[in-house]
């Protein structure tokens, strides 16, 4: 199999926004306290918090997938992007500022890193 994109670059935003949103997705999936305080100052119930986890998950399966088939990178990166855009706004709305935007502004950076390197 050909890895398709940027090659060593791309590689590497991948592995970087594996590992983010595995962590990520992993703790909110399995419901760590601390995840469980985040959902409910964000407004969000634990199921719709573990939900958002499996969807970092996919992405996950999304990004790695990605750099083999270019397309599916894409609309991963893309979906991950969107709900990162989701977290920075819930984080302004409940006045954390741009501490709180922060992780994932550095989160939707990495994604773009790996969007431009894949196409």
């Amino acid at each position: 199999m050909q890895v398709s994109g940027g090659g060593t670059v791309n590689f590497t935003f991948a592995i970087l926004a594996m590992g983010a949103f595995g962590v990520s997705g992993t703790s909110k999936v399995s419901g760590a306290p601390d995840t469980r305080h985040t959902a409910g100052h964000l407004g969000f119930s634990p199921g719709e918090f573990r939900f958002i986890g499996l969807i970092e998950l996919l992405g996950v399966l999304g990004v790695t997938a990605g750099l083999f088939v270019t397309g599916i990178g894409v609309a991963s990166a893309i979906t991950l992007l969107l709900l990162m855009a989701g977290a920075v706004a819930s984080h302004l709305i409940c006045g954390d500022g741009i501490r709180g935007a922060l992780l994932p502004t550095l989160a939707a950076t990495v994604l773009t890193g790996y969007l431009i390197t894949l196409t």
